[in-house]
């Protein structure tokens, strides 16, 4: 196991390493050249406010994917964590924008958290209920939940929650908002959480057992429905946590949006790359989290985002690449 996992850390290095030379190679072609992607790349990696950012925005991926390596360790992949991320930002916003409550921040932030949380819960139940009831698959049921929490939000801020002439909502005060240490804390305990459930508990072992050997779980009486729907429940919130974070941490307020931001997808990819581990889970997160922050300054350094994009896809295709033809 541990010559594996060896091998994965290898081929996750290799493929980064080999992503970085191929997008410095694409973006010395590029109209900044050389030198000026080199820059931004260094930048980017070195200095403070792209390293604060990077970590305020590694809330809503590393809650995502931190929750969805229990859900994919049981065979429940849902891919719902999208719209749960975007659930329990609303959420946030509502309560600490919108409710009228103003109560004192050190009450009010933790228990956003858990509104939030309990919302993409509430939303997260109903691919699995459909799964084990009427064996609906749940990639299909929690994509399009996606999209409708999509529509909902963007309901939201062009309608009940607009403010004055444009379609934007309130934002949250400044008590509220919380900086990367908080976001970066709240993460890392997530993850430890969720590595004790996997390894010293009767779930995590239910979970092991049930992803790898459903049958044999079945036949020793581990019920299937009670390890799915845990799982789903458990993924849920951890995203809607991701939603919180991510209203507090750098979002702040809600206006229309074409398509969604993509964390929670961004969460599914860190999920599968990590191996399913929640600790490894969330230094990938950081990574997916500073390709994005890269993106947006080679963007205002005057980089194409055709350029950017594949800059992007370059880098995460290469890591992934290289981690299968290693882990074989």
């Amino acid at each position: 196991m541990l010559e594996g996992k060896v091998r994965s850390l290898l081929g996750v290095s290799i493929g980064l390493i080999t992503g970085l030379s191929v997008a410095v190679l694409l973006g010395s072609l590029s109209p900044v050249g050389f030198s000026g992607f080199l820059d931004t790349l260094m930048w980017v990696y070195t200095n403070e406010a792209p390293l604060v950012f990077t970590t305020v925005l590694l809330g809503p991926i590393a809650c995502s994917s931190i929750g969805l390596t229990l859900a994919y360790r049981a065979r429940f992949i849902t891919v719902g964590s999208e719209g749960q991320v975007l659930i329990g930002a609303a959420t946030t916003l509502w309560f600490l924008a919108y409710s009228g409550l103003n109560l004192n921040p050190l009450v009010a932030i933790p228990l956003s958290m858990i509104l939030a949380g309990v919302s993409a819960t509430l939303l997260g139940l109903i691919p699995v209920l459909l799964r084990v009831y009427l064996n609906a698959n749940e990639i299909l049921t929690s994509l399009m939940l996606n999209y409708v929490m999509l529509y909902v939000v963007n309901h939201l801020a062009s309608g009940p929650w607009r403010i004055g002439p444009f379609a934007i909502t309130r934002s949250i005060s400044d008590e509220y908002k919380v900086g990367p240490l908080t976001v970066l804390l709240v993460s890392l305990l997530l993850a430890i959480a969720y590595w004790f459930i996997l390894t010293r508990t009767r779930l995590g072992l239910t979970i092991e057992v049930y992803g790898k050997a459903p049958l044999v779980a079945e036949t020793y009486g581990l019920n299937p429905r009670v390890t799915l729907v845990s799982v789903a429940l458990i993924s849920s919130f951890t995203a809607g946590i991701g939603g919180a974070l991510m209203m507090l941490g750098f979002q702040y307020y809600l206006t229309p949006m074409s398509f969604s931001p993509g964390y929670g997808y961004m969460g599914v990819l860190v999920a599968w790359l990590s191996g399913n581990n929640p600790l490894v889970a969330l230094p990938a997160s950081w990574f997916f989290s500073s390709l994005l922050v890269l993106g947006r300054s080679l963007q205002a350094s005057g980089l194409l985002i055709g350029y950017v994009l594949a800059i992007q896809s370059i880098i995460v295709l290469s890591v992934l690449v290289f981690k299968k033809v290693t882990s074989r």
